[in-house]
């Protein structure tokens, strides 16, 4: 059986023109173009700013890096979803008349986030420093977070794009659980409000650990809670397993309903 990861090192360029046939495709009629990937998490991070910090007043320290830190890892899996869930019936002419991977379909909807995520991350770094927050060592590490999230987010993109294809309401599903995921997940709230005997469960998203890694080494310079983040990582692997396995087991029917 081949893996995305073989044919990723067979056929990269083919990868890479398809990754920036998305990016292009995602813009061509927008005016503000890429800016957009940046402009929608810094608008909802203004949005919970006037509303937690003046009128529930969470009383935290530097809130508005506070929560743009996560922001954007959670933006960067939420476009990658979205995008990756309509990419194959999006590219019906590719699956049925060009002989390509085709976990590389939705595999360069994740990719073309990730360009978007690490303009953003630049971008936060910059902030962090105009507003007095030093950045330490650790953010050094935070590339083997973002591997983490990938291996999450292949996971997740190869089963809802593969299922998808055979059950569209996959698309509209997605968005009130996506919605719900965002507040079960420590965005605009930190961990320690999470009552603790909950904490087990509420751990087993494996987004709850990863925003955690981000925001604990861009913001206080120290590393996340082990537990925690080896939660995420057996959680993400398992969503990998059982993605890969969904998506080779359905990809020889995708001619048929595409």
């Amino acid at each position: 059986m081949r893996t995305p990861g073989s044919e990723f090192l067979q056929r990269r360029d083919l990868l890479l023109n398809l990754v920036c046939a998305e990016l292009t495709a995602r813009y061509k009629t927008a005016t503000l173009g890429v800016l957009w990937s940046i402009l929608n998490p810094l608008l909802l991070m203004l949005i919970l700013v006037v509303v937690f910090g003046n009128f529930v007043r969470l009383g935290i320290e530097n809130y508005p890096i506070f929560v743009l830190s996560a922001l954007l890892p959670w933006s960067f899996f939420q476009t990658s979803v979205v995008n990756a869930a309509g990419s194959l019936p999006r590219a019906s002419g590719l699956v049925k008349r060009v002989r390509i991977p085709r976990a590389f379909i939705p595999l360069s909807a994740i990719l073309a986030s990730l360009v978007h995520f690490l303009i953003s991350l630049g971008l936060l770094f910059m902030l962090m420093l105009a507003l007095g927050v030093p950045l330490t060592a650790t953010v050094l590490l935070i590339p083997p977070v973002i591997v983490l999230q990938a291996v999450l987010l292949v996971g997740v993109s190869l089963l809802v794009s593969s299922l998808n294809v055979f059950y569209r309401d996959i698309e509209y599903i997605l968005a009130p659980a996506l919605s719900g995921l965002f507040y079960l997940t420590p965005i605009f709230y930190p961990l320690s409000y999470v009552p603790p005997a909950w904490r087990g469960w509420y751990a087993l998203n494996p987004m709850v650990g990863i925003i955690e890694a981000y925001r604990r080494m861009l913001i206080d310079g120290s590393f996340p809670a082990p537990r925690l983040l080896a939660t995420s990582a057996m959680t993400s692997l398992a969503i990998l397993v059982v993605g890969t396995a969904v998506f080779h087991w359905a990809e020889p029917y995708f001619d048929d309903y595409v």
